[in-house]
């Protein structure tokens, strides 16, 4: 069973590994070298160029490889495991297995749909700095709170006073 669990974690991982690859692609509709590199491993040939920019522009894809392409991609990937994932196991477990390549084939598609029409954030740490720049220390209406000790008897300091409550001390 221990070898069906480590063929089963290497074909989930391969699937997650393959979205990720083909999120990355830029520009939209694109291609990488690590992408493909897998296309070729996988014997998926790419789409032509300019069915790649229309189905992307179809599908208002803000990022990452054609959706058609890795469908494709996955759908080779899984058929290429499938037959070392279904030996190690019973007929019944079979069954469960096929239906949980399908559901993981499913997951992942519907996952890289989702990133690949979701808007992309640039340009925040640029916001972040203004928005640093605009804040002026000092003016905050909240109180301000400075944890101290007492240097000789350790107790807290309680008040604004620069003495002691508990041993009398200047802080």
């Amino acid at each position: 069973m221990s070898a069906f669990l480590l063929a089963w974690g290497e074909v989930v991982t391969g699937v997650g590994a393959l979205v990720d690859e083909a999120l990355e692609v830029e520009p939209v509709g694109g291609s990488s070298v690590a992408w493909s590199a897998s296309r070729t491993r996988l014997g998926v040939s790419p789409m032509p160029e300019p069915t790649r920019q229309e189905t992307c522009r179809a599908r208002k894809q803000t990022r990452g490889a054609p959706v058609t392409e890795l469908d494709a991609v996955l759908d080779a990937f899984v058929e290429s495991r499938r037959e070392l994932v279904l030996s190690m196991l019973t007929p019944p477990q079979r069954t469960v297995a096929l239906q949980s390549l399908e559901t993981l084939l499913e997951h992942a598609k519907a996952h890289f749909a989702a990133k690949s029409i979701e808007v992309v954030k640039r340009g925040l740490f640029k916001h972040a700095k203004v928005a640093a720049s605009k804040h002026q220390y000092g003016t905050s209406s909240r109180p301000e709170v400075y944890v101290m000790e007492c240097p000789s008897c350790r107790g807290p300091r309680q008040t604004e006073a620069l003495t002691c409550v508990f041993c009398g001390s200047d802080l």
